[in-house]
C-alpha cells in the first residue's frame, strides 16, 4: 500500500493556528531540541510540515530562517507558504519528490509524520538520507514494549481535531521499541537521544493499544572518520528500556 495523499481541510484548519509557536510544541520535542544547542545558521528540512508551523517556531526561538517544508496535503502547503513567505514549502510525497535531489540538511524533522504513513520504513530511510554528516534527524514515534502494528485496517486515526471519529483515515503506526532501536542502530549514527512518556492513544484513534509511549528522538549522523560506539541517552520509561536488546 502506498502513502495516502490526504485531502482533508481539517489539517489546514488545525495547523494554521496550532503548533506555530514554540510553546505549542510538546514537552518531549522542546526538551530534545533545547539540548541540541541550535543556532540561526541551521538549514532545516521538515517532512510532513503541515502549515510550516515548525519553521515559524524555530525562527521565534532560535532565529532560524533557512526552512524547507514538505507537505502532502495541498491545502496545508498553500497556507504554509502564505503564512511564512520566506520559507520554501513543497507540496508532495517525500518518496516521490525529485526537487530535493540529494540536498543535505543539518536538521531533518519528521514530527507526527512517519508514523502517519503506511510506508513508514521508506519514510524513515528517506528522511535519514537527507541528513548531512554531523546533523540530526528529529522524529516522533508511538512506541510499545509489545508487538507493533503498521496495518491501517487494525490501527488508524480519523483526521478530525474536534475529537470526533469521522473524516479521512490516517495510518496510526505503533512501533515495538526494540525494533525501532535496531533500525536506528542500522543507520550507524554517532548518537541516539530520546525523551518519552506513557499516555493514552488519541481519542480519534482506533487501535488495539490502551497506552503508548509517545517519544521524540534525535539521531546524529556521524562523520566518515568517527569511529566511536553509538552514544545513547534514552529518557524513556523503564519498562520500555528493559525491552531493548543489544543496547
Amino acid at each position: 500500500m502506498k502513502n495516502i495523499v490526504y485531502k482533508s481541510s481539517s489539517l489546514v484548519e488545525y495547523f494554521a493556528s496550532n503548533r506555530i509557536k514554540w510553546e505549542q510544541f510538546y514537552e518531549s520535542e522542546r526538551k530534545l531540541l533545547g539540548a541540541l544547542q541550535l543556532n540561526s545558521d541551521q538549514q532545516v528540512l521538515d517532512i510532513g510540515c503541515g502549515c510550516g508551523g515548525l519553521g515559524l517556531a524555530l525562527k521565534e526561538k532560535f532565529g532560524i530562517n533557512n526552512y524547507t517544508g514538505v507537505e502532502i496535503n495541498a491545502l496545508s502547503a498553500k497556507a504554509g507558504q502564505e503564512m511564512n513567505p520566506d520559507a520554501n514549502i513543497i507540496c508532495g510525497d517525500i518518496l516521490k519528490l525529485k526537487v530535493l535531489n540529494d540536498n543535505l540538511y543539518g536538521l531533518v524533522f519528521s514530527l507526527s509524520c512517519v508514523d502517519w504513513n503506511v510506508q513508514f520504513l521508506d519514510m524513515l530511510v528517506a528522511a535519514w538520507e537527507h541528513v548531512k554528516p554531523g546533523g540530526y534527524l528529529i522524529a516522533t514515534f508511538r512506541l510499545t514494549d509489545t508487538e507493533g502494528c503498521n496495518d491501517i485496517n487494525k490501527s488508524y486515526q480519523y483526521i478530525n481535531y474536534n475529537e470526533k471519529k469521522e473524516g479521512e483515515l490516517a495510518a496510526y503506526v505503533v512501533l515495538n521499541a526494540n525494533n525501532l532501536l535496531q533500525q536506528l542502530k542500522a543507520f550507524n549514527p554517532s548518537e541516539i537521544n530520546a525523551y518519552g512518556y506513557w499516555g493514552k492513544p488519541s481519542v480519534t484513534a482506533v487501535t488495539p493499544y490502551e497506552k503508548l509511549c509517545f517519544s521524540a528522538f534525535s539521531i546524529r549522523k556521524r562523520f566518515s572518520d568517527e569511529k566511536n560506539d553509538i552514544q545513547l541517552d534514552l529518557k524513556i520509561p523503564d519498562d520500555i528500556k528493559v525491552s531493548l536488546e543489544d543496547f
